[in-house]
């Protein structure tokens, strides 16, 4: 709607209130908006045009005509009247309006490029000037909201679409853009409590319920998605991406087989889907199926011997059953032969799943190397930064995957695995143990739950010689993840602290009869029976 204006508006922007040329532009101004009214949007243009002779300086007139234009698509005359209005009155609030409107319309008509950007900077500008002060516009705020999103201002777009939802509870575009920017701020919790409503009350509404689907899974809450990608699967039957999402759902949730029977399924219905095949040979690795894993993996060279996701998924076969060393002769050569193409996903993942077989058969050189060459080919690259900085960690580096994690850090201070691998590798060094706690405690805010980030708060508790509170944390992490060697070694080590050695020498007992990553067997060992001797003491 155009802004309302007011016979004193009028008066006190275009002349002395007693002349009469004041008097004859307010009935022109009149004039013009009921002739747009009737569909004569020429007559109104000339009405405008007269009021404008009279009283040059009217920017609220000005302003009016170039809605008018914009309303009109006459991008270039509307421009041109807001910019004259701007210069009579550079706090005029309707011209910041239709300025911002066009300019954005005409930045999502632009090709991407220099061009595209400085509009939307622009539309940016003009409409926060309209909203200065406080000022509502549910219209702006909308268009706002959907700037600062597309520029990546997350939190800008949080607040401004807050604010608009408040009066347009569940207006879908508006949800929609608001979930957009709590998940891109890693705020899951958040953008599915927004998005709930929206999906019980819009339920055929399909992109708000996969984007509902896709947070649960995000937030490790697959049993809640599971409905909603069998709704979607069900009301899309041809649509790979979205029964292949419902397949790693079911897995996730530790419904194996049933996730399992509906790739093969889809593997039926769809038989040179390589992606199908691909999910289909890890859930083969997951079920303890490695024969059914690998000739999966083979379905897909034999469908296209140039896909990359055939070597990838033979090489987890292999993984999956300890043959590291069979991984490593598969990953080998792919990676040498992706290395001559643009960096993709598949470099990386290669990389990555070559650095971990390396590692897993003692070559933890060769493995940094392979990473360390990941990283300067694809220095941006998030997952290929932790797994070097993660991987200087284990190989004693420790100043290196210090620089790592505080590099990632500064990019975004609210990166929860790097919040947790700084905040651990400051503990178990008893270095900087306040600032490990408050680190861990930061990843912890965003992730309640997580074992690992649990780990490393109790074990910088126990380093601190807090043994009682690291014990009470390190159970938790226990009770999440029971054969994890090193959070029952770090238990271990909080009870022996209290002086509790009967259940320190349990503890130890099982973290030897876990999966014994990230431990010295022969110093847990002569752990345990330290605690043993001191038992039999007590």
């Amino acid at each position: 709607m155009p802004a309302q204006i007011t016979t004193a508006a009028v008066q006190e922007v275009v002349a002395p209130p007693t002349t009469a040329a004041t008097a004859e532009a307010y009935f022109l101004f009149i004039q013009g908006r009921t002739l747009e009214g009737r569909g004569d949007v020429a007559g109104a243009i000339a009405a405008y045009r007269q009021a404008i002779e009279l009283v040059p300086a009217a920017a609220d007139v000005r302003a009016e005509l170039a809605g008018l234009y914009a309303r009109e698509g006459r991008a270039a005359e509307s421009i041109a009247e807001a910019e004259a209005a701007l210069k009579s009155d550079p706090e005029n609030r309707e011209a910041h309006r239709i300025l911002g409107f066009v300019r954005s319309a005409l930045a999502d008509n632009a090709p991407p490029g220099a061009q595209q950007a400085a509009l939307v900077a622009q539309a940016i500008t003009h409409f926060e000037k309209a909203l200065a002060g406080g000022t509502r516009d549910l219209g702006v705020e909308l268009s706002l909201g959907r700037l600062y999103v597309r520029t990546g201002q997350h939190p800008k777009a949080i607040e401004t679409l807050q604010g608009f939802l408040n009066d347009q509870p569940g207006y879908p575009e508006g949800v929609l853009m608001l979930v957009e920017a709590l998940n891109a701020t890693g705020q899951f919790a958040e953008a599915i409590a927004v998005l709930e409503p929206l999906v019980r009350d819009e339920p055929d509404l399909a992109r708000a319920r996969t984007w509902l689907a896709e947070l649960y899974d995000r937030a490790g809450r697959e049993s809640d998605a599971i409905p909603h990608w069998a709704e979607l699967a069900r009301t899309n039957p041809s649509n790979v991406m979205i029964r292949s999402r419902y397949a790693t759902a079911l897995v996730n949730a530790g419904e194996i087989e049933e996730g399992r029977r509906e790739l093969l399924t889809l593997t039926t219905d769809s038989p040179r889907d390589i992606s199908a095949w691909y999910l289909l040979s890890q859930v083969e690795n997951r079920a303890g199926h490695p024969e059914a894993a690998d000739a999966a993996a083979r379905k897909i060279s034999e469908i296209d011997p140039d896909d990359p996701r055939g070597p990838l998924a033979l090489a987890e076969s292999h993984a999956a059953r300890g043959d590291y060393r069979g991984a490593v002769a598969t990953l080998e050569p792919l990676l040498a032969a992706l290395r001559d193409l643009p960096a993709g996903g598949a470099y990386l993942r290669a990389a990555i799943d070559l650095a971990n077989a390396l590692e897993q058969s003692g070559e933890m050189n060769r493995a940094v190397r392979v990473l360390e060459d990941g990283h300067s080919r694809v220095p941006g690259d998030l997952g290929l930064t932790h797994a070097l900085a993660a991987a200087y960690a284990r190989d004693t580096q420790l100043d290196n995957a210090e620089r790592l994690y505080r590099e990632l850090l500064a990019q975004n201070a609210g990166d929860r695995d790097a919040l947790n691998g700084l905040g651990y590798l400051l503990a178990d060094q008893k270095k900087d143990l306040d600032e490990a706690v408050e680190l861990v405690q930061r990843a912890l805010a965003g992730d309640p739950d997580n074992p690992s980030y649990l780990d490393s708060l109790g074990w910088a508790y126990v380093q601190q010689g807090k043994a009682d509170e690291g014990r009470a944390v390190l159970e938790r992490a226990a009770a999440a993840v029971p054969t994890d060697s090193l959070v029952l070694h770090h238990l271990a080590s909080s009870l022996f602290q209290l002086k509790r050695y009967r259940e320190a020498q349990a503890a130890w007992d099982r973290a030897l009869a876990g999966d014994q990553n990230g431990i010295d067997v022969e110093e847990v060992t002569r752990m345990r029976d330290r605690a043993k001797e001191l038992a039999g003491r007590s």
